[in-house]
């Protein structure tokens, strides 16, 4: 089994110039992708990054990110994939408790860097900013040898992690230590799910710091010896343009992506377009068929998570049910359990629980968290605190969330992050953050809020508190001011009655303001 490192090798040795990526007006070859890889990895090597060395990228989308993510695969290195909106004691946290040794980051995201730089010892930071600029790391990049780094073979794929964080329902991120094995036969599977060919040119305009596009494109087109698009942000308005530019026939998504481009006005060329599937995770009955109807592309509704091997069930071309998540990928074995983890028969709602049947394709626990990895493992099976059920078929159903986590334009974002800001400010006595329904976003953020007793604090003043300690996809769209929170006997937020009360008139709506 090879590693990220060795599968590039061996596919550059194969496609040589066949274009691998295409990123803006950059078209770069299977070879050239792989000799920058080296030049990486070997300019890492110098500032002292070894096998095992964690090392944490803050970079947006580039072609300079997947030459640190294979050249620190090539390395024996652990890349910390970091998500460039998270700033303060989000950030602070997420670099220490992955014991990153350095931190790549991009010139735009220093300031975020920076206000918690004197907190953070012994962690080195280099910047990456164009090619073209005199920093310490591209500098030694444009000098280093484009020859492998020394011992490459040696690497096992075991022993070479990648690190990604998921946010829970309470409490801080956790660390979701995956192999490359889990990575690549991830890929492998999704190009015979979903028939890709050499001839295949994948999209996607997500963020490199998801599994999402990490796995469905970058991976499977080298995988598949396809051609793989990466563009700088998502755009609606331009998705079909770029579509179009590049000729790709698949992209992947997220919940969001979908509905934002049903809202877009329709055009008399919708269906004149390359893309033939799409994969990804949130599509609904509704919005699965509409983009089949409208522009002809195939839906391939998946379900999966970082811990489980990224995906584990899918909706094959030509065999979808629109409204399911699809059949089971080979390789692993899902049950709906009731709360006491009995089986439930067909058709009955309960939790989805997953485990795998070959080893190494699974993630392999909670980096430094092992009562964490044991709380969600038991009895031998993931608990994914989702709700499913599925038919006589084996057709999977997604039924919601047992777990608080609000689902977010493709974020999974903990309401106690939430909480825990809102409440330092000077006049909150507490609050409930959780999910709204969203057409477009899956959910929306409303927070519930209790004041200090004669104190009157205006919504916008409770935003800008969020925007200076918050995360940009963490801020609040809804607020309501309340005299008290519904609670048990228990003295616990009751947040089932907060969400069925909704959208009361009361509410303030941060998108509705001039």
């Amino acid at each position: 089994m090879e590693t990220l490192g060795t599968l590039l090798e061996h596919r550059a040795a194969e496609n040589k110039s066949k274009p691998y990526l295409y990123f803006q007006d950059k078209e770069i070859s299977y070879e050239d992708m792989n000799a920058c890889a080296n030049q990486m990895a070997n300019a890492l090597s110098k500032l002292g990054v070894a096998r095992g060395d964690h090392v944490a990228i803050m970079l947006p989308n580039c072609p300079e990110y997947l030459y640190c993510w294979f050249g620190l695969a090539k390395l024996g290195a652990v890349t910390v994939t970091i998500n460039t909106q998270f700033k303060g004691e989000s950030l602070k946290y997420l670099i220490e408790a992955s014991d990153s040794k350095l931190v790549v980051i991009a010139s735009d995201f220093l300031p975020q860097y920076e206000e918690i730089a004197p907190e953070i010892k012994g962690i080195k930071k280099i910047i990456l900013t164009e090619p073209a600029d005199n920093t310490d790391l591209n500098r030694l990049f444009r000098e280093s040898p484009t020859t492998p780094p020394p011992d490459t073979s040696l690497i096992e794929d075991i022993a070479a992690l990648i690190i990604t964080f998921t946010s829970g329902t309470t409490g801080l991120p956790k660390l979701v230590r995956n192999s490359h094995r889990a990575y690549i036969t991830a890929a492998q599977d999704l190009i015979s799910y979903a028939a890709l060919s050499p001839q295949d040119r994948l999209y996607s305009a997500l963020p490199l710091y998801h599994v999402n596009p990490q796995v469905y494109c970058v991976l499977a087109a080298l995988v598949a010896n396809a051609s793989v698009i990466v563009s700088p942000r998502f755009s609606a308005s331009r998705f079909w343009d770029e579509i179009r530019k590049y000729q790709a026939t698949f992209f992947s998504y997220v919940g969001a992506v979908l509905p934002i481009l049903l809202k877009q006005p329709e055009r008399s060329n919708d269906k004149d377009v390359p893309t033939k599937k799409c994969f990804g995770g949130g599509a609904p009955k509704e919005v699965y068929e509409r983009m089949t109807q409208r522009f002809g592309v195939e839906v391939l509704e998946a379900y999966g998570m970082s811990e489980t091997g990224t995906w584990n069930t899918m909706n094959r071309p030509g065999k979808g049910r629109a409204g399911t998540i699809g059949q089971l990928r080979d390789g692993f074995e899902i049950r709906i359990f009731d709360d006491t983890d009995n089986e439930l028969p067909l058709g009955k709602i309960g939790e989805i629980v997953i485990r795998p049947t070959k080893p190494y394709i699974m993630f392999d626990g909670y980096y430094k968290s092992p009562e964490e990895t044991l709380k969600c493992s038991t009895n031998w099976w993931f608990h994914t605190g989702d709700l499913g059920k599925v038919d006589k078929d084996g057709y999977y159903y997604f039924c919601g969330r047992k777990k608080e986590s609000i689902r977010r334009g493709g974020e999974n974002i903990s309401p106690y992050d939430i909480e825990k800001e809102v409440n330092k400010h000077p006049d909150v006595v507490e609050s409930a953050a959780f999910g709204i329904a969203d057409p477009i976003m899956e959910e929306e953020i409303k927070i519930a809020i209790v004041l200090r007793p004669d104190r009157e604090v205006a919504p916008q003043e409770i935003i800008a508190w969020c925007e200076s300690r918050l995360s940009k996809f963490m801020i609040p769209r809804y607020i309501e001011f309340l005299e008290e929170l519904p609670k048990s006997a228990s003295e616990k937020v009751q947040k089932v009655v907060l969400k069925e009360r909704g959208l009361t008139p009361n509410t303030w709506d941060r998108q509705r303001q001039p």
